[in-house]
């Protein structure tokens, strides 16, 4: 027998112990409960992202516009934006590369962190696109931030449902040796968040 015979033999030995047959030890919530609006903003912005505000009768666009105004192409994964192309339309990782700026709705966000729930819900099955765009605007709901990371693990369903996320907690960054800091280094340049 090949050594990955005998390997795979003595896994097929091995009986895997009955569900229950220990029992888990009980989850702990630690560390500040607190989910404000308020909280998540200052995490967001030591995080490197920053809020987008909507002005007096201003729509989700015209401040996506305003805040980018030299936005070409503007993709979009939530109805409230039309934009000019639908995320499920990007074919190819080379359509996304031309992506200025992105528009997702998160599932939660993390007061503690300033971060967001991607998946593939949200994104459409295009979760590598996103990290494509050079600017991501993220629409989230005030009632749908929880207060640190064990509360997003008790709390949110999409830890279990979801195929694949991830918590984006402001743009990719990276620092040298000597401490530089560079923004958007691996992937978007910015993230901005809107309260939607």
């Amino acid at each position: 027998m090949s050594a990955r015979d005998v390997i795979m033999q003595r896994l097929k030995e091995k009986k895997s112990p009955q569900e229950g047959a220990y029992p888990l030890p009980p989850v702990v919530t630690l560390g500040d409960q607190d989910a404000s609006p308020e909280r998540f903003e200052a995490s967001l912005a030591l995080m490197g992202g920053r809020m987008l505000p909507l002005q007096d009768g201003e729509g989700i666009e015209q401040a996506i516009k305003r805040a980018f105004p030299e936005l070409r192409n503007l993709c979009t994964a939530v109805p409230e934006v039309e934009g000019t192309l639908r995320i499920e339309d990007l074919e190819t990782h080379e359509q996304a590369d031309k992506v200025d700026v992105m528009v997702v709705r998160a599932a939660f966000g993390v007061a503690e962190t300033g971060g967001v729930f991607l998946s593939e819900v949200e994104l459409k099955d295009h979760l590598a696109d996103v990290h494509l765009a050079q600017h991501l605007i993220v629409l989230l709901s005030k009632d749908e931030l929880v207060g640190n990371m064990h509360n997003a693990y008790q709390q949110r369903s999409e830890f279990r449902t979801a195929g694949y996320g991830v918590l984006m907690s402001g743009p990719s960054a990276t620092a040298d040796i000597q401490g530089v800091l560079i923004r958007g280094a691996q992937g978007v340049r910015s993230l901005s968040v809107i309260w939607a």
